[in-house]
């Protein structure tokens, strides 16, 4: 049995998912697109159901990535039962979404999620909406697990008998006449069809057309005139306002208002946490926090690992770790070379990215907190409303949004901007913006190099990055990317204190991946470094004798006046292939982190900070780059862009620290 999850964004859909699936699932995207897949499993009463949780969309139309794909998945994949999940706090404007699904589908199960919330504004009857539309309906707290287990029992013996959403009679029988031929055509839904083809939906025409069904387009066409004459108004703008009359309709018979008027806590919240004035400084202040939370709850945990792998150097001698026992132990049956490999190269290479994870994964959990608190929705209109001025005000705030996740799919997602020179300039500021990746390599130097507050020296590059993004913005968008800014309209949801088990499912979902590159590309990287550092055979590891002591010898008067040492560029060199091998690269190079922290002056630390915050992006966003745009030319100004402020900052910092004599 497949059950498919749809439902306005910020409605509880993906706390419903995880209730209902838990640990049985898996994230991808979607074929051909970058728009996320969430797919799970569930089993009742023996009954085995994959349960997908489709994009939140508010209507059905052909207008975004979301509404295509959800409304692809129902005609094409034909899952057995729809369920609608519906915030039930705002349940008139969500019951638009239901008059489409009812077009489409006839076995829908209604969840009013949230409806303690709801409870509060009016009282909802349950049986007689249930009644009235046909179908059943199942009040929830999914952040509490109420009314899962209803859901789960409607599931398996829902009764179904939907109410066709009618419209007026001299526009059905026109429904009708579409209807009858598309039917001839094998197509179904066909009454969705004929819908769709009235309202001259791109992708349903098109659909038809490859069909050969001409006289059907010309007939529609027909009737959509006349359609528009009887109610003097666009074919889409008519339909609209029949299904929105359906859904206040059925709203005003269900529910009962019992607080109109008052002010939520919602509202309060918002007066502050939203304020033009203190919005913007509030964000920062609890970034800065979350970063201060991330580095004090993780430091006993790296501490940890990083004995377990590397051992410790105590007062009685070195305290052997795991890749020192695992090394003297394989030496008793295989070549030194190659126990060295294995355990100086891999072992020591994953050893480092495991020592990072718990920083990972806290960040993640923090983030996850803030999203589905509702408060990285405020966090969008606020920046909104400081990017008006650099041009990139409405969907354009969204891709810079995800820059912070990966830039990858960020610049992707730039598809849904409509202006040509907008999309552009979205793309050349992407990279700027500081991926997941990157910010755990300062995450990294910073503990290491500033370990009294090593929160304030991440916040500081975050804050730099933004200030860039802002300023190249505003100077693009009056010259080279001149455009026409779309509007924003932005849904804020209510606050709602999050569940450990969704935010915990969350924090994995995205940590899955580093652990992922963790056992591929970041431990290979550190077995190539491995190789450079031991070759030619018979040099010390590591020597200015070896490979790699050879080359950094080489490229050692390229960094002098940005304060990088020959290690500190190769790592990034290697960090083109993925910034998360910087992190590799270096213990490998030195073994430990007090032998990096030897490496370099705190002074050094920051420039090379500074330098990977802007230096080109990693080779798969330079790939997106190039297949959004086409153009060579715009792919080797992101990469200029990025070497000329990494330089920048880089040289003028270092030098600046070197003239006072600070921290050289």
């Amino acid at each position: 049995m497949i059950v498919a999850l749809a439902g306005n964004p910020n409605t509880g859909k993906s706390t419903i998912f995880n209730a209902l699936t838990g640990m049985k699932q898996h994230v991808g995207n979607w074929p051909g697109v970058t728009v996320e897949k969430k797919e799970g499993e569930m089993e009742i009463n023996g009954t085995r159901v994959k349960v997908v949780d489709l994009p939140g969309t508010y209507s059905l139309t052909a207008y975004s990535l979301e509404e295509i794909i959800t409304r692809n998945f129902i005609i094409e994949e034909k899952p057995d039962i729809i369920v609608d999940i519906i915030d039930a706090s705002n349940l008139e404007r969500n019951l638009y979404l239901l008059t489409e699904l009812l077009e489409l589908h006839s076995k829908i199960i209604v969840v009013l999620n949230m409806f303690d919330e709801a409870q509060k504004k009016y009282n909802i009857d349950v049986d007689l909406m249930s009644k009235i539309l046909g179908l059943p309906v199942v009040p929830a707290v999914g952040i509490r697990g109420k009314g899962i287990d209803e859901l789960k029992e409607k599931i398996l013996r829902g009764k179904f008998n939907p109410k066709k959403v009618e419209y007026p009679e001299d526009v059905e029988k026109r429904i009708e006449k579409i209807e009858e031929k598309i039917k001839k055509l094998g197509l179904e839904p066909a009454r969705w069809y004929a819908i769709k083809v009235i309202e001259n939906d791109v992708e349903v025409v098109k659909k038809i057309k490859d069909k050969g069904a001409r006289d059907i387009l010309h007939l529609a066409e027909h009737l959509r005139h006349e359609i528009e004459d009887i109610y003097g108004d666009d074919i889409e703008s008519v339909m609209t306002s029949f299904r929105y009359s359906f859904a206040h309709g059925l709203f005003h018979e269900v529910a009962e208002p019992i607080n109109v008027g008052g002010v939520t806590i919602t509202d309060m919240l918002d007066h502050v946490i939203t304020h033009k004035i203190f919005g913007i400084p509030i964000f920062l202040a609890i970034m800065y926090l979350s970063f201060q939370f991330v580095f004090l709850v993780a430091a006993p945990f790296q501490d940890a690992i990083d004995l377990l792998f590397n051992g410790k150097d105590a007062a009685g001698g070195h305290i052997p770790g795991l890749v020192d026992l695992s090394y003297n132990w394989m030496l008793t049956f295989m070549p030194d070379w190659l126990s060295s490999f294995i355990n100086h190269g891999m072992l020591r290479g994953l050893g480092a990215v495991l020592t990072f994870t718990p920083v990972i994964m806290l960040l993640f959990l923090i983030l996850s907190f803030l999203e589905d608190s509702g408060y990285l929705a405020r966090v969008a209109f606020l920046m909104d409303s400081v990017m008006k001025k650099m041009g990139l005000e409405g969907r354009g705030i969204i891709p810079l949004m995800l820059g912070f996740g990966c830039n990858v799919p960020a610049v992707m997602a730039t598809r849904t901007l409509k202006d040509e020179n907008e999309r552009k300039l979205s793309i050349a500021l992407n990279p700027l913006i500081p991926c997941g990746a990157r910010i755990q390599v300062f995450a990294f130097l910073s503990s290491i190099f500033f370990p009294s507050n090593p929160a304030l020296v991440l916040w500081s590059l975050l804050i730099l990055s933004m200030v860039v993004v802002f300023f190249l913005g505003y100077i693009y968008s009056k010259t080279i990317f001149r455009g026409k800014s779309e509007p924003f309209v932005l849904e804020l949801p209510p606050y709602r204190m999050p569940t450990m088990k969704g935010i915990s499912i969350h924090m994995w979902e995205k940590s899955e991946g580093f652990l992922r590159k963790a056992g591929t590309i970041i431990v290979g990287a550190a077995a190539i470094i491995w190789i450079f550092a031991a070759l030619p055979w018979g040099v010390e590891y590591g020597s200015p004798d070896s490979y790699i002591g050879m080359f950094a010898q080489w490229i050692a008067p390229i960094g002098t006046a940005f304060g990088l040492t020959p290690e500190a560029i190769i790592s990034l060199i290697f960090g083109f292939f993925a910034k998360e091998v910087v992190i590799d690269v270096l213990y490998v190079l030195f073994g430990s982190k007090d032998a990096i922290l030897a490496s370099m002056t705190w002074a050094q630390a920051y420039s090379f900070m500074l330098f990977m915050l802007f230096y080109t992006p990693c080779v798969a966003t330079l790939a997106a780059v190039y297949n959004e745009t086409k153009s060579k030319k715009f792919t080797l100004f992101v990469i200029l862009e990025g070497f000329f402020l990494a330089a920048l900052f880089s040289f003028t910092f270092y030098t600046i620290f070197t003239l006072l004599g600070v921290g050289a």
